[in-house]
Parts: C-alpha cells; structure tokens; sequence
C-alpha cells in the first residue's frame, strides 16, 4: 500500500502582514474621521465641566435633551436650518436641470466648440473659489439681489453648475448605450422626449449623486452666506452657528455642540439614504469624463 503525502501548506507570512497593516491603517482612519462627530455628539449631553474634565471623559452620565432644547431656546436653529434646506435644495434642483440637459448635448451632440466649453468648465474648477468673491459679489450689488435667496442661489450654482456638467456629461457617455436612444427614435420618440422618458430614468445615479453634491456644498457653505445675507431671519444654518458661538463664547459648549449635532443630521439622512447612487454616479461619471 502506497502511502499519500498530505502537501504542507506554508504560511505566507508577507501576505498576513500586509493585510494587517491594511486593517490597522483602516481602522486608524475611521477613528480619525469619525473622532470629531463622536466628540460632538458626546459633549452635546454632557455638562460643561465634563467637557473640560482633564483627563477626558469619554462617555456622558446620562442621556439628556436639556441642551438641545437650551439650544432651541438660545437661537432659532429650526429658521436658520429652515433656510439653509430652501437654498440648498433650489440649488440641487437647478445643478441638476441645467447640469443633465447640458452634459447630455455635450455628450451626444458633438458640435464645434463643444472641448472648448468642457475645458472651460474643467478650468473654472481650478480656480479658488475664494478669489471670485468680488466679482460676484459687486455683480449681485449691482443687480440688487444682496440679502435675497436668489442671489445666494446665484452664487451656488454658478460653482456648482460646471462641476455637474463635466460629471453628467461622462455619465451619458458611460451608462447606457447609444442604441437604446436610435430605438426610442425608431418608435416615435422625438430627441427631448427619448431624453426625459428613456435618458433620465436610467440616468438616476448619477443625478442623484450630483444633486447630493450640489445639496451638500450649499447647506456647509459659510462664505458666500455670510458674505451674501446680512440679515438675522435670512441667515443659513452656518452663519447661525458663527453668531451663536460669537455671542455665548464658551460659557454653553454644550449647547452649542448640541445645535452642531442638529446640523449634521440632514446632511447624514441625505447622505444615508444617496450612498449607492452616489458611489455609483461619480465612478461612472469620472472613468468616461
């Protein structure tokens, strides 16, 4: 009777450290990123000499919502959260109207000029927004439209318009096939209505990605808020935030950790409920832009 070899398997310890290493440098960046929410979120129910304790307390005695109503008291968070949602959400609309009938002319309807205005929309992101602050806001001065949700809305389609087009227009060219457009011509749809009923469905990742984009960059903007709204019932959610912690310094931390709890939590929920199409819009849209 012949006996069999069982073969050794040998350990290939290069490939054990180098998964180690990718877990731990995983884990040390989801710490890192997450540490200043948790910080946050944990002050907001703890008393003020807890937060100062030294050396920290990680954890609050007890779960509380006296901040977070002392946070409603001291400032109108829900008018300025209120605000922050119209002009965010009117600037997500427009980024992605303008933005998807612009990316797919651009995409499917090559004309002459057509790599001019993609390279000029590719250069105005090159440019730091923070040096476009006088010619915008003298042009809104001169229009009249300072202390107007429309010239705030102005300002943040004007940044966010470009960086849509780019995106959408490689996400037509990557997404679905040409032919699926000549068949909708075939059955008798003209050109806008192949690219509202057929387009535009399958075309939802994307817009929803760029529409969480354009959503996001308005409600945590601070500059063009602060620079564009001078009134107190007028003032966006970041603004707010600034005033409160001007007038209160550090005497309510916990309420104002409170309030800056409050803010996140729109931005998570767009966030939660977006993730896929977000992940899947700009990867789509990036490989073929």
């Amino acid at each position: 009777m012949i006996a069999r070899t069982i073969p050794i398997r040998r350990i290939d310890w290069q490939d054990i450290l180098r998964r180690f290493a990718i877990t731990v440098f995983a884990i040390a960046t989801f710490i890192f990123v997450l540490m200043p929410f948790f910080w946050t979120l944990k002050s907001s129910f703890q008393t003020d000499l807890e937060i100062l304790a030294i050396p920290p307390k990680w954890f609050p005695r007890s779960l509380t919502l006296e901040f977070y109503i002392q946070a409603l008291k001291l400032a109108p968070i829900p008018r300025y959260m209120l605000n922050s949602l119209l002009v965010s959400f009117i600037t997500a609309v427009l980024c992605t109207t303008f933005g998807s009938m612009a990316g797919y002319v651009l995409a499917r309807y090559p004309f002459p000029g057509a790599t001019l205005i993609l390279a000029f929309f590719l250069f105005t992101q090159l440019i730091p927004s923070i040096t476009r602050i006088f010619p915008v806001y003298f042009v809104l001065r001169d229009l009249r439209l300072l202390n107007t949700y429309v010239g705030l809305v102005i300002a943040y389609v004007s940044f966010s318009l470009p960086y849509a087009v780019l995106m959408l227009q490689g996400f037509f060219r990557a997404s679905y096939p040409i032919e699926l457009e000549e068949a909708a011509l075939i059955d008798g749809c003209n050109w806008f209505t192949a690219f509202t009923r057929i387009i535009l469905p399958i075309s939802i990742p994307g817009i929803v990605a760029i529409a969480t984009y354009s959503f996001l960059g308005a409600w945590n903007d601070f500059l063009w808020a602060s620079l564009i709204l001078n009134k107190g019932e007028m003032k966006t959610i970041q603004v707010g935030l600034r005033d409160y912690i001007g007038e209160m310094g550090l005497q309510q931390v916990n309420a104002f950790m409170a309030a800056c709890v409050m803010t996140a939590i729109p931005a998570i929920v767009l966030f939660r409920f977006a993730q896929r199409n977000i992940v899947t819009g700009l990867t789509a849209g990036a490989v073929k832009g």
